[in-house]
């Protein structure tokens, strides 16, 4: 969020603003090339926090991949485009927040898209799969682009199983409606380069990297914040500046003229504000400036699971060591190619009586279910193809990652809800400073229907899985966990199956929530100022009131982009 503010700020030539990066450059290998994301994830690029042992999830501890680089995350994220059914920020405005129906943020969602018309040949393959989108819901003059990139052929036949299971084709899911079996659009540029926000906002003349002479944007790498400052005079609380360490270790601090803007995600936003004083309660060596009990709160995530495939015939990933010299060359030569695509091509954005009504039933005759979706259009879970498979949860690829497939299901509108909180660093030996790490708990699965309805989901998974091993093009068996380990019928090896082996999307919202002062976790008002402390506001995916049934960058840059026209 923070890149797209920085530029728009700066489009008035008599604002300068400082953006300070915890990170350095994305001109690398790994951000640049889509497919080579995986690679980001516990690299240098990468916050590399981690969640507490989860009680609900056989006591694992997960990791939470974050975006340390210029762009945050949208430098090593998995490039998805998608922005949930509308009634997911109708929902916003009703709790609250004049201006954030689906139809006030419409403009700012088509603002920064710059939407490559897919009539224009960017695939080897061409067809109605590729060339029909609703151009009414897109922009096309912004600096982010978007569009359809290559596709995997077994991404064309993840969606004929699902039509063959009576999935509508959803030509367009960031159009008229986010339901049905769609090809993903995806943050790529033209070139088959990764669309990072840093590199659709912040690569222009005005930009004075590393901090040096003062420029409209200046860019301050390897700057990592302390604390928030603040002063409270005649009974109002201000934010003036903020206290860093630079990339030489040294204390530094900034004022700013006009306000301090915080985008440092749903992990790092909370943090600094608790660290700063402002949150529930007082922490031990922190003076205490404001209390807002929602800082920190609200914490929601996508939580997944994956069902792998062996497949009968070999389906070209790229990675196959025989393709591998001829697979590079075309992407070095013409930004074609496997390499460009980021490998994650097809989803299909379901709701529960549409593909497990029995189980829809029961729940509602026992009394349990529970309704978290927007709206009647608004999915309640999604599932996704990899035409490889990833071993350790997406950190690296498998052996031979061409014989495999991967159907994923990811649960949309979770009922559970964690919380992210700091607590004191251990001491450098010779150090007074206290430092404050970040503690985060998602609490997955601390609603026992989140649990039931990832499990049932695995079973329409695998009906998918079946009509795929019919296909000739495709075949092949499940192998993990295996229909004879954890049959259908068993609910609690699927179950106990998914505590085990769950893993979140990555998707971190809500710690900073939207909403008025009556709301109790509110942190910021609907112009994003926080509650009780003038000059601050939050501008990033901590201010989701509910998360979204979609992956959070576009609605992230839709908040950035408002948040921009606010100021």
């Amino acid at each position: 969020a923070g890149c797209v503010v920085a530029s728009r700020l700066a489009e008035d030539p008599k604002v300068n603003v400082l953006v300070l990066e915890a990170g350095y450059s994305d001109e690398i290998p790994s951000s640049r090339a889509p497919l080579l994301s995986m690679f980001n994830i516990d690299s240098s690029k990468d916050w590399r926090y981690r969640t507490v042992p989860q009680v609900h999830a056989n006591g694992r501890i997960l990791k939470q991949p974050r975006g340390k680089i210029f762009g945050g995350s949208s430098s090593i994220n998995a490039m998805m485009y998608v922005r949930g059914a509308h009634s997911d920020y109708d929902e916003w405005e009703s709790l609250g927040n004049p201006g954030w129906s689906y139809g006030e943020c419409l403009p700012y969602f088509k603002k920064p898209e710059g939407f490559n018309d897919p009539n224009l040949p960017s695939s080897p393959r061409q067809g109605s799969t590729y060339e029909a989108y609703e151009p009414t819901y897109h922009g096309t003059e912004g600096p982010w682009q978007v569009g359809f990139q290559y596709t995997h052929k077994f991404t064309e036949k993840f969606i004929e199983a699902n039509v063959a299971e009576g999935v509508p084709f959803n030509k367009d899911c960031n159009g008229h409606t986010n339901l049905g079996v769609t090809l993903i659009q995806r943050f790529v540029q033209r070139d088959g380069v990764r669309s990072s926000l840093a590199r659709a906002f912040l690569k222009g003349k005005n930009i004075v990297p590393g901090g040096g002479e003062r420029g409209r944007i200046r860019v301050v790498y390897g700057a990592n914040i302390s604390r928030i400052l603040t002063q409270t005079r005649k009974g109002v609380k201000t934010a003036y500046g903020v206290e860093f360490l630079d990339h030489r270790n040294v204390q530094r601090r900034v004022l700013a003229t006009k306000e301090v803007l915080l985008c440092a995600g749903a992990f790092g936003s909370p943090h600094l504000l608790l660290a700063s004083g402002i949150g529930p309660s007082r922490q031990p060596s922190i003076p205490h400036v404001h209390t807002l009990p929602g800082v920190g709160a609200n914490l929601e995530d996508h939580i997944r699971m994956e069902i792998v495939f062996r497949a009968s015939t070999v389906h070209d990933t790229g990675m196959n060591i025989y393709n591998l010299l001829p697979t590079v060359l075309n992407y070095k030569l013409r930004g074609a190619g496997v390499l460009s695509s980021n490998g994650i091509e097809g989803a299909a954005f379901l709701r529960l009586e549409d593909i497990v009504p029995d189980f829809v039933e029961r729940e509602k005759a026992n009394g349990t279910y529970k309704e978290r979706a927007s709206g009647p259009d608004a999915p309640h879970v999604e599932i996704i193809v990899y035409p490889f498979d990833f071993e350790a949860h997406g950190e690296k690829m498998a052996l031979h990652p061409e014989e495999y497939y991967s159907l994923v299901v990811s649960l949309l509108h979770p009922c559970s809800s964690g919380t992210v909180t700091i607590r004191p660093k251990m001491q450098k030996s010779g150090s007074s400073a206290v430092e404050w790490e970040t503690v985060i708990d998602p609490n997955y699965f601390s609603d026992p229907f989140d649990l039931r309805v990832v499990a049932e989901t695995i079973k329409f998974i695998r009906k998918l899985g079946r009509r795929l091993s019919q296909d000739p093009e495709v075949g092949g068996q499940e192998v993990f966990p295996g229909e004879e380990a954890v049959p259908d019928h068993d609910d609690a090896k699927l179950q106990d199956f998914v505590r085990q082996n769950c893993n979140t999307i990555y998707h971190p919202t809500g710690t900073c929530r939207m909403g008025p002062a009556s709301d109790p976790l509110a942190v910021v008002d609907h112009r994003l100022n926080v509650h009780g402390v003038e000059n601050l506001r939050v501008i990033d995916a901590s201010v989701m009131p509910k998360i979204p049934g979609c992956h959070t960058c576009a609605p992230t840059v839709m908040i950035a982009e408002k948040g921009s026209d606010f100021i």
